[in-house]
């Protein structure tokens, strides 16, 4: 076998990406947990403010994504599968852009409490990027 093909490199907490996932996924999993104990501070913040607590029921239904992004993606980065979370981040990427376009669509929405949404999505394509820039080679799967 040859010297590069012995070289196995591993992808885990010596990896800029693997944090970078890890740091997405936490503020996710944080975001939900806080669309379900403070709904009207998290319509606030997310851009689309509710007045009524009564009217929570939409920032349930986006915490509760966030949740579930959040914990999936964890999962995701301990089994070290990249390939899917290469692949979940670039599907993913449209969930803050349809956001931000709803907050910019809604209720004479500025661009500013759109902006976050907008610049999330970079984020999240930037850290597919870096996960499929520190692929390494994996002799039992080729490629990967």
């Amino acid at each position: 076998m040859s010297e590069k093909l012995r070289k196995v490199k591993r992808w885990g907490p010596k990896s800029l990406s693997f944090w970078l996932t890890i740091l997405c996924a936490s503020g996710l999993i944080c975001l939900g947990i806080n669309g379900f104990i403070q709904p009207i501070a998290a319509s606030r913040a997310f851009g689309l403010e509710i007045l009524n607590p009564l009217d929570s029921g939409y920032v349930r239904v986006k915490a509760t994504r966030d949740l579930a992004l959040g914990i999936s993606i964890i999962v995701f980065v301990f089994m070290r599968i990249k390939k899917v979370l290469i692949a979940f981040s670039l599907v993913s990427a449209i969930i803050p852009l349809i956001d931000g376009i709803m907050v910019l669509t809604q209720y004479g929405g500025e661009l500013k409490n759109s902006l976050q949404h907008f610049i999330t999505m970079i984020g999240v394509l930037l850290i597919a990027f870096l996960l499929w820039r520190e692929k390494g080679m994996d002799i039992s799967k080729g490629v990967s």
